[in-house]
């Protein structure tokens, strides 16, 4: 079982290796847009912090839709080329057409730049699907065609609104799966439902384990409404509940 913790700065990458966490999902304004691709300089940052299975980057442009037009496109692959680059263990990506189906050509892409680039840079990374997977009707079928595309993991609530709630599938989904992609359970995790969600048979879980501090932004600096850190006792709390 492993713990990959959602950080958004360099403070989050080192409580999560303090703490005992296995690896990180690094991005920026996760609870306002679910999470966008985070600069060249924090992934370069974070990944020197050193936490065991390094830095996975999230890669998504902007929030909102998962369909994407060519332009959209053409700027995630060249920021899955910059995360390897920046010293990224992983990206995590996706993409859907306009019918909620796996935008399939778009797929192949990304997971292929990021191979490439990771031959460039003399390492294996891992290429994971983020939940764009849960707007897709029949996963079973998506996961089939991720696992010959060649993709590592997928991110998912199993559909559901929270991965609590979407036991079920999951269960279902590791049993598709059959150990040729990991589905790692994503989605409203706190270290209270760990033992739930681990009685689903996944081997992975994501949990962004946030709080929000105040931070005074003033006019153009996004007001009062406080900026989002990584919380130490919530890490260590669900570090001691994945053992």
């Amino acid at each position: 079982m492993t713990l990959e913790i959602a950080v958004q700065d360099v403070e989050g990458a080192v409580i999560a290796r303090d703490e005992g966490a296995d690896r990180v999902e690094l991005c920026v304004a996760l609870g306002a847009t679910g999470g966008m691709t985070p600069s060249f300089a924090m992934i370069q940052a974070c990944a020197h912090v050193g936490v065991a299975q390094g830095v996975q980057v999230l890669v998504r442009p902007r929030a909102g839709s998962f369909v994407y037009d060519e332009t959209e496109k053409l700027v995630q692959l060249g920021d899955v080329r910059s995360a390897i680059l920046a010293g990224a263990t992983g990206v995590v990506v996706g993409g859907l057409d306009g019918h909620d189906r796996l935008d399939v050509p778009f797929a192949r892409d990304l997971v292929e730049c990021a191979r490439d680039e990771g031959r460039r840079c003399n390492r294996r990374v891992q290429v994971t699907f983020h939940r764009a997977f849960d707007m897709v009707p029949d996963q079973f079928e998506a996961l089939d065609t991720l696992i010959g595309l060649g993709y590592d993991r997928v991110l998912t609530s199993g559909g559901a609104p929270s991965a609590p709630e979407g036991l079920d599938r999951l269960r279902r989904l590791v049993e598709h799966a059959a150990g040729r992609i990991e589905i790692q359970a994503g989605g409203g995790i706190a270290p209270s439902s760990i033992a739930a969600v681990r009685g689903a048979g996944v081997t992975a879980i994501h949990m962004s384990a946030r709080c929000v501090v105040d931070s005074e932004g003033g006019p153009g600096g996004g007001g009062s409404a406080g900026i989002e850190r990584t919380d130490r006792a919530v890490v260590r709390e669900a570090v001691l509940a994945m053992r």
